[in-house]
């Protein structure tokens, strides 16, 4: 589907932020259309995160993370893997869990390289 509307003009709407969800195979899906999402895996670009940290919300205008995302829509659909908390060095290292509200208005931790939000906040 395309999405280049109103992009030719640099124009982006947000990323609409969902919790991953998998259909009875264990299998990662849209939460939106059900269609799995699977070879998606890996960086994912948020674009207008609502960040929970004050701080943070002024200095990214687009937020990196882990996970899926469904291309299905007309608008970018990400799917961010859950961590525990703010130490998301279980995860991977070098990451760490920043606090997202979601587009259920639930707020979440997510992952992010730790470099991403040192140079942003300094």
């Amino acid at each position: 589907m395309s999405r280049a509307g109103l992009g030719r003009f640099g124009i982006v709407p947000p990323t609409v932020v969902r919790e991953p969800t998998r259909d009875a195979e264990n299998i990662p899906v849209c939460p939106e259309c059900g269609h799995p999402v699977v070879k998606s895996k890996g960086s994912q670009r948020i674009e207008k995160p609502d960040l929970v940290h004050v701080a943070l919300t002024a200095a990214f205008d687009e937020l990196i993370t882990f996970g899926w995302r469904c291309e299905r829509h007309p608008y970018e659909i990400v799917l961010p893997m859950r961590v525990g908390g703010e130490d998301a060095s279980a995860f991977v290292d070098g990451w760490t869990g920043v606090e997202i509200r979601f587009s259920d208005e639930h707020v979440r931790h997510v992952a992010t390289p730790e470099r991403e939000v040192s140079e942003h906040v300094e």
